[in-house]
């Protein structure tokens, strides 16, 4: 048995362990650190190393090899503020002879590949920059030798960074059949020269932040009246390849993004173009009609369906974690595929819940947040279906937690499309979001054809489909406003008990389909603990929380208590950024508090608030808090 470690360090951090060919468990950064993206450059202890060992059931002793990829490392970049591991990373010894380090493209294409099923495919991979190297070639060497060319004082020459690689991928290795690099530009986030830093360009112009790829891709699915501002010709000059032009960018931006829909439009129109040339270029080099797709490009729903459309191409496999965060699992199949002589091909993987499993809520700790217990196991299911198509909506928090960026129903909040009115808007003001952002509908494998046309299968809604006339009306809550929606389809294999839900609804009489939507609020990521879901229950208008074993119904209204730090009790904050930290203390206790909390509480005046929010009644039973 072959028990490989991946770790990706870079924004979207992660590890993953990846055991005979199968991964068995992977976990993001920020659903440890609660800070949504999190990552840092190098080896530290906020990977969540532990955490992943601790959901494949294994430890590091167990580990046979442990390979690492470092997004931002490039050679002689070291400085004094860039090392590759911090002075405290006491996980493992970042020498140690099991420990390799990879190049960021291989490390994507390993990803996809090796959850596709395919024995042999074409791998396509995108993003808006890779690895920098002096030859543009990808790596896999022990830690040490890439440390030392890290380190190395080498004569300076021009760096090559990796944008879109092509592979032939045929048995567990990779056979690099084409390279673009992004060109050297002192304004690397303005300047456009590809699909990836089209999108993200746009993206960051029109919502004026980081990580609005989707808000831009909703958007873009909105109809406008009048003609565009723009054509796609603007954008990308026809040609093979088709160059992506400058100079079209003198444009205004509107306080309502919905007036800029015109402009998201033709970009998602261009990048589309740009990403079908890429991908009929991919089969092509290949002489394969299956393709794998991986980098943050092929999180866009609409390249993907038009790649799946494709003459040329059989099939597609985009996996659940395209951007990113999936680096890690590619990573630990490259540790895999290299490790072994003969790798097996296993199935195509349709599940990505690898994460830590739910913490229990029992009747106990509900009451503690005033939820009371609606029904237990023998009917749960039924009565769950019973109440989503009556028009509530509810939080699912069981099982392991989702992996990549879309909750697929273990951490996720439901509700059903005809039951609920107003659902999408409902939902949308749940989640802090523009009214205009789209919702998932859920569907059995089985029943896909009967409402939708689109691709066979999508168990990671990373394709728009096109709803059937007939479920046009009945279905509209689920739908964006183009008629299109971002389906996903579960089988009674890999999604189970949703599956069975399903199965529920359509015994009852309503349409099978359910709304899904990450189980999370604004700014955060999906949610982890008991604690955090109990409190987002209660001050959301979510109806009711379904767990493995019970469906409860929270508390109509808060309980409210006016509270003060008690006499001697000091407030503190230490650190700075993301990592700063507020503590409540005495001579004997100590406790980390909200950040919202402590502002409130740095004033001379009671403070009023829900006992069961922010830990409150912790801190009132340990004597740091006492009531007015």
């Amino acid at each position: 048995m072959t028990t490989v470690l991946g770790i990706h360090c870079g924004h979207e951090a992660s590890c993953a362990v990846v055991r005979d060919g199968v991964v068995v468990a992977a976990i993001q950064q920020e659903r440890v650190t609660r800070t949504k993206y999190d990552g840092q450059e190098c080896l530290s202890n906020r990977l969540p190393v532990l955490e992943v060992l601790a959901a494949a059931g294994t430890s590091l002793a167990d580990v046979d090899v442990i390979v690492s990829s470092f997004q931002a490392a490039g050679p002689s970049a070291v400085g004094l503020q860039r090392p590759l591991f911090t002075s405290d990373f006491d996980r493992f010894d970042p020498f140690d002879e099991r420990h390799f380090a990879v190049s960021h493209h291989v490390a994507h294409a390993a990803c996809t590949a090796g959850l596709s099923g395919f024995a042999s495919a074409a791998v396509l991979v995108s993003d808006s920059a890779g690895t920098s190297s002096r030859d543009g070639r990808d790596f896999h060497e022990p830690f040490g030798d890439f440390f030392a060319r890290y380190t190395a004082d080498d004569t300076d020459t021009a760096l090559f960074t990796e944008m879109r690689s092509v592979y032939r991928f045929t048995s567990g290795r990779f056979e690099l059949l084409a390279r673009d690099f992004a060109a050297p530009h002192n304004q690397p986030d303005v300047h456009v020269q590809g699909e990836a830093s089209l999108y993200d360009n746009v993206a960051r112009f029109l919502f004026r932040k980081e990580h609005a790829h989707g808000q831009l891709m909703a958007l873009g699915g909105i109809p406008f009246t009048g003609p565009p501002r723009l054509s796609t010709a603007d954008i990308v000059e026809s040609g093979t390849p088709p160059r992506v032009r400058n100079g079209w960018q003198r444009l205004r931006a509107h306080a309502d993004p919905v007036a800029d829909a015109d402009i998201a439009s033709v970009v998602q129109d261009a990048f589309t173009e740009l990403v079908v040339h890429q991908a009929e270029r991919a089969v092509g080099l290949a002489g394969e009609r299956r393709i794998c797709c991986a980098g943050g490009v092929f999180l866009n729903l609409t390249g993907n369906t038009a790649i799946a459309g494709l003459d040329g191409v059989d099939d597609v496999y985009v996996p659940s974690c395209p951007h990113d965060a999936g680096i890690s699992i590619g990573a630990a199949f490259l540790g895999y595929y290299r490790h072994v002589s003969e790798p097996a091909v296993r199935g195509r993987v349709r599940s990505d819940f690898l994460g830590r499993h739910a913490d229990e809520i029992d009747v106990e700790l509900a009451a503690r947040y005033g939820f009371a217990e609606a029904v237990s196991t023998e009917k749960l299911l039924h009565e769950a279906a019973q109440t989503l198509v009556g028009g509530a909506i509810i939080a699912r928090y069981a099982g392991r937690a989702e992996f990549g960026p879309r909750a697929l129903g273990n951490r996720s909040i439901l509700c059903h499309p005809v039951g609920c009115r107003d659902a999408r808007s409902r939902l949308n003001t749940v989640k802090g979001r523009q009214w205009w952002r789209p919702v998932a509908p859920i569907v059995r494998v089985e029943d896909v054809d009967t409402y939708f046309t689109g691709p066979a299968e999508s168990p990671f809604m990373n394709f728009n489909f096109t709803v059937r006339e007939e479920y046009r009306d009945p279905l509209a809550e689920a739908l964006h406003l183009d008629g299109t929606a971002r389906v996903q389809t579960v089988t009674a294999a890999d999604n189970p008990v949703i599956h069975r839900l399903l199965g529920r609804v359509a015994d009852l009489g309503a349409l099978p389909v359910l709304i899904n939507t990450s189980l999370n609020g604004p700014g955060e990521p999906i949610l982890e603990s008991a604690d955090e879901v109990l409190r987002f229950v209660r001050r959301t208008a979510v109806d009711h929380l379904l767990t493995d074993a019970r469906l409860f119904v929270p508390p109509d209204v808060p309980d409210l208590v006016e509270v003060r730090p008690r006499p001697g009790a000091a407030l503190a904050a230490f650190g700075s950024g993301r990592d700063r930290k507020y503590l409540l203390s005495d001579v004997d206790t100590a406790e980390s508090i909200d950040r919202d909390l402590f502002l409130a509480l740095c004033g001379e005046q009671a403070v009023t608030v829900d006992r069961h929010e922010h830990h409150v009644a912790k801190l009132i039973e340990t004597g740091l808090l006492v009531e007015h």
